[in-house]
C-alpha cells in the first residue's frame, strides 16, 4: 500500500511540474505578479533562502539527505549568474555535523547565512562574499540558549544593526542580535505564538517573516511583526493548489516592477518557484 501511495504521490508532483500550480490565489491588498520555475538543477542551490540587495538575488539551498549545501546570485529577472555548491566548510561539517543552510539575508556586501546541523547542538551565522559567493573566514557561534532546534533563519536590519531570528515552531519570541558582533541583545516576546518560520526579512524596520503550512496544507502566510512591541499581524495569505509546497525564505524588497514581497518555495521535485507579490 505504502509503494502505491508514493507512486500516486510522484506522478501527482510531475503532472504539477508539467503543467503548472494552477491558479494561485492571494488575500486582499496583493495580486500575484509573476511566478517563477527554477531549473531542477538550479533549484539544488537556491530552494531555502532568499535576499536582495537591489542589485542582485541571492538564494541558498541544503539537501541534507546527500550532503549538499550551496548558494546562487541572480539578476533581479532570476536568471542564474553564478551557482556554488558544497559551501559550508568542511571544518564545520567534520566538528559540528553543519549541514544545513536556512534563509540567508545580505548587507554591507555579505551574505548572512544561518547553518546548523542534525542536532541543532551547534548554530552559527557564516559571512559570504556576496560578490563570489566565497566563504569569507567570518563566522558566529549562536549557541543553543535560546534556539533549540536550530537556526532556521536569519533577518537583517541594515538601518539599526539588528539581525533577527528564531526557533523554527513553535515561535513565542523573537531573538535580536548585534549585526556588528553578534551579542545578543534581547527576546522579544511575541503577541501570539506562530509556528513552522522558516524564513524572514525586516523592512521599514518591520520583520517580516514566512510560515510553512505542514502538508498537506495548502495555505501559505507572510506574518508582520512590530520588533518594538511584538506585535504580530497576518500580511499576506495565499492559497496554492495542486502543490506540494514547503514554502521557505521571503525577501521584501521593492522592485521596478512593482513587486515587493518575493518568496522562494520547495515543491519535492528539487524544485524551487520564486513567487513575487504587489500591493493592489
Amino acid at each position: 500500500m505504502q509503494n502505491i501511495i508514493s507512486f500516486f504521490t510522484t506522478l501527482s508532483l510531475i503532472f504539477t511540474y508539467i503543467f503548472g500550480l494552477g491558479t494561485v490565489s492571494v488575500s486582499d491588498g496583493y495580486e500575484l505578479v509573476k511566478n517563477q520555475k527554477l531549473s531542477p538543477f538550479v533549484s539544488m542551490f537556491s530552494a531555502q533562502g532568499i535576499c536582495c540587495d537591489g542589485e542582485y538575488f541571492y538564494c541558498s539551498g541544503a539537501m541534507t539527505a546527500i550532503n549538499f549545501t550551496g548558494l546562487a546570485k541572480y539578476d533581479l529577472d532570476m536568471n542564474c549568474i553564478m551557482h556554488k555548491s558544497g559551501r559550508v566548510p568542511d571544518e564545520f561539517r567534520e566538528k559540528y555535523g553543519s549541514d544545513h543552510i536556512g534563509g540567508i539575508d545580505c548587507a554591507n556586501g555579505f551574505i548572512y547565512a544561518p547553518v546548523e546541523g542534525d542536532k541543532y547542538e551547534y548554530n552559527f551565522i557564516l559571512l559570504y562574499d556576496c560578490e563570489t559567493l566565497e566563504f569569507t573566514g567570518t563566522y558566529f557561534n549562536m549557541t543553543n540558549d535560546h534556539l533549540s532546534d536550530g537556526i532556521p533563519w536569519c533577518a537583517v536590519d541594515r538601518e539599526n544593526g539588528y539581525l533577527y531570528t528564531s526557533t523554527f515552531n513553535p515561535v513565542d519570541e523573537i531573538l535580536q542580535y548585534d549585526l556588528e558582533t553578534m551579542e545578543f541583545l534581547q527576546a522579544i516576546p511575541l503577541s501570539e505564538q506562530i509556528h513552522r518560520i522558516q524564513g524572514g526579512s525586516v523592512y521599514e524596520g518591520e520583520l517580516y517573516l514566512s510560515y510553512d503550512c505542514k502538508d498537506p496544507g495548502t495555505t501559505e502566510t507572510i506574518y508582520r511583526v512590530n520588533p518594538e512591541n511584538g506585535e504580530v499581524a497576518t500580511e499576506l495569505v495565499r492559497e496554492v493548489p495542486n502543490y506540494d509546497n514547503e514554502a521557505e525564505d521571503v525577501c521584501v524588497y521593492p522592485l521596478p516592477d512593482g513587486s515587493f514581497i518575493h518568496i522562494v518555495d520547495y515543491d519535492k521535485l528539487i524544485c524551487a518557484n520564486v513567487m513575487h507579490f504587489a500591493k493592489s
